[in-house]
């Protein structure tokens, strides 16, 4: 039974002579499938690229994540930074403090600069950051106190140099001669890194954790980042971590706070992959249209067919193969463009992005995993299949003598 449906499907699809129409309307239908199987994968591999080249840059740039008490400070430091240090997974863990301030250039004229100022310890903060491997001149390791480190726009923008003298006003209170006035403390400029973040570039700066201590009163950090070896192990790590510490601590990534922006990426991703699905519903109806003339002009054939022993569901399953196979070799084609053309697209970067745009993306990325490549697969096969039923049950539901009758 097998064999025979899939000689009357390779016959019927294969035929030559007369039928030119229909020939035209499978090879339109098979185009349609190739061109909607290629714009799925593609946007896939373009949304999928945007999000690992954001999370991807995020995540160089800063911990993977960060544990801190419920309330207050760290008490046990060295308890606690042991504990997660041994923790496995974890390559990295370093105490810090975070403050905000407004940065002033005090021989210029020039309006203050709104700063997030991280507290490190230098011994390990390179542990957990791959922002101070750009750090110049000289290594995070040898910063002190009294010094800090700022971003390249920053620099840049108010004409900084290393040694150059800044003070930076820190949104904590101090009680002094005309009442409560902001904590005023002056650094020297130490190093200057570059992130090719933009915001990182612009607004961060780096103190020694001492410097930070002081100006919060403490002798405690306020938390401590933690690196792991890899993005895709962070969830684990970090409930590993925090059942290792107790249950006073939490933890928080970069996925948590920008939550809203991973989240519309994703949606983004599918809800476009949907629209353009829609190619591949559309070339469809060819498939449909193609075997229902098909039908009519075989009507004579079929019903000769069905006199001489054939049975409905032998002519049903040959037109349905009918439809599997163009939806087959359009899913085919678009997968012998899309596929060669996202991996080379990526690995030599054809498409450049202006760094107005996107500062920290250079060009566009093209990556696809694997559950898109099989949805891309699955998908128009099964639409194909689900086409050609209704031609195929009109094939199979034709009587044999009214069909040579009226040929």
């Amino acid at each position: 039974m097998t064999s025979f449906e899939g000689f009357l499907a390779h016959r019927y699809l294969h035929a030559t002579g007369r039928g030119s129409f229909i020939k035209l309307m499978r090879q339109l239908a098979t185009g349609g499938i190739a061109l909607g199987v290629s714009a799925m994968l593609v946007c896939m591999a373009l949304m999928n690229g945007f999000h690992d080249e954001i999370q991807k840059n995020i995540f160089s740039a800063t911990a993977h994540f960060a544990v801190a008490p419920r309330l207050g400070d760290i008490q046990d430091l060295p308890r606690v930074l042991g504990e997660i240090r041994n923790t496995p997974g974890v390559v990295g863990a370093s105490p810090m403090r975070m403050e905000k301030g407004l940065l002033r250039v005090a021989d210029r004229d020039l309006p203050p600069e709104p700063l997030i100022i991280k507290g490190i310890d230098p011994a390990s903060a390179e542990m957990t950051s791959t922002i101070f491997s750009s750090l110049e001149p000289y290594s995070i390791s040898r910063l002190e106190e009294g010094e800090i480190v700022i971003g390249q726009q920053l620099a840049e923008r108010l004409g900084l140099t290393v040694g150059s003298e800044i003070s930076v006003a820190y949104f904590r209170l101090s009680l002094g001669p005309t009442g409560s006035q902001p904590k005023v403390a002056a650094y020297r400029i130490a190093g200057i890194f570059r992130s090719d973040i933009g915001e990182f570039d612009r607004s961060w700066a780096f103190i020694h954790l001492n410097d930070a201590m002081r100006l919060a009163r403490t002798q405690q950090a306020e938390m401590i980042d933690v690196r792991t070896r890899s993005t895709d192990d962070i969830t684990d790590i970090k409930s590993a971590v925090l059942k290792k510490i107790g249950g006073q601590f939490v933890a928080s990534d970069l996925r948590d706070t920008n939550r809203a922006l991973f989240s519309a990426l994703r949606v983004e991703k599918w809800l476009f992959t949907s629209l353009i699905g829609v190619i591949v519903c559309i070339a469809v109806f060819n498939i449909v249209a193609s075997l229902i003339l098909l039908v009519t002009e075989k009507k004579r054939d079929l019903g000769v067919l069905l006199a001489l022993g054939a049975t409905p569901k032998q002519i049903e399953g040959a037109f349905a193969r009918q439809g599997l196979h163009m939806g087959l070799r359009g899913t085919a084609g678009g997968l012998l463009f899309a596929l060669p053309f996202c991996y080379l697209a990526d690995r030599y970067r054809w498409i450049p992005l202006p760094s107005a745009v996107y500062d920290f993306i250079t060009y566009v990325p093209f990556r696809l995993h694997v559950t898109d490549i099989l949805i891309a697969i699955l998908f128009p096969l099964s639409v194909s299949w689900l086409a050609s039923k209704y031609p195929a049950r009109v094939a199979a539901r034709l009587h044999p003598i009214d069909s040579m009758r009226s040929s």
